[in-house]
């Protein structure tokens, strides 16, 4: 199995290749650059010469994957329409991955909380919680007040004698510029601003993950691969934003409401 995954979602533009999936002979290839705002210009040249690099037909292609969001609008239009246009090229299923999740499973063997943060604009910042992979609350655009609050609030839960897990790890593109202001907020809190740390490469490219998610969501839970059984496509979805456009919002000083998805607890246990 062959698939190819396009990561748009950030100034980071990446794209991975796998061939012989699941087998002995799987072979893997990787690009990333960063594109600023050139993703449209660059994104189907870099995947056009990483498939001629890997020595494979085009038509080789069994399955295309993308980012679902949140991240740059613009980006992960960009991405959507090239891979929607693979699939339906190709007639291959399209598979979407939250952003989020990606940036989470590069931080695995943290022991304590991953947390994820992308600017959204507006003084906000798309983030969800995550332990060992598991996100615990909905993917969010809230301030870095919120963020701290909800830090706060799972600190309450956790035992001040278990060992890591109260290590707070802040990752992805905008980790460092909420690092500062997340240790103001928790000055007070004694030994919280020493319990944040900083991935040093959470500004990166995403697709080696993306892929990686995509071959866990192809086996069943018995860990036999799923290739021989129709794969659904995404081809008819769209990117999760979490909040609309400056456009649609109709003017640049309009605030944008706090939106998210249900997480794997409901909402209420943490807010």
């Amino acid at each position: 199995m062959t698939i190819i995954a396009l990561d748009t979602a950030t100034s980071i533009l990446s794209v991975a290749l796998v061939s012989g999936a699941f087998t002995a002979q799987k072979e893997e290839w990787y690009f990333e650059i960063n594109a600023g705002q050139r993703h449209g210009e660059l994104l189907m040249e870099v995947s056009d010469r990483l498939v001629k690099t890997a020595g494979i037909k085009p038509g080789a292609v069994d399955l295309v994957v993308c980012m679902k969001g949140p991240g740059s609008f613009t980006g992960l239009r960009i991405g959507f329409a090239a891979a929607k246009g693979m699939a339906l090229a190709l007639k291959i299923p399209l598979l979407t991955v939250p952003t989020l999740d990606c940036m989470a499973i590069a931080c695995s063997l943290w022991p304590g909380m991953v947390i994820p943060v992308i600017d959204a604009k507006k003084q906000g910042y798309f983030t969800a919680f995550y332990r060992k992979e598991q996100r615990i609350t909905e993917y969010l655009n809230v301030a870095p007040a919120r963020i701290a609050e909800l830090i706060l609030q799972d600190s309450k839960n956790t035992s001040p004698n278990a060992s890591g897990i109260r290590e707070i790890l802040l990752t992805g593109p905008d980790g460092e510029r909420v690092l500062p202001v997340l240790q103001a907020l928790l000055s007070t809190v004694p030994d919280m601003q020493d319990q944040i740390r900083l991935d040093p490469r959470g500004n990166k490219g995403w697709g080696k993950e993306l892929v990686e998610l995509a071959q866990r969501r192809l086996q069943a839970r018995n860990g036999e691969l799923i290739k021989e059984l129709p794969v659904r496509s995404e081809v008819f979805s769209g990117p999760l934003y979490l909040r609309k456009s400056d456009a649609e919002l109709g003017r640049p000083d309009h605030e944008a409401p706090i939106e998210g998805l249900g997480g794997l607890i409901p909402p209420q246990v943490l807010y």
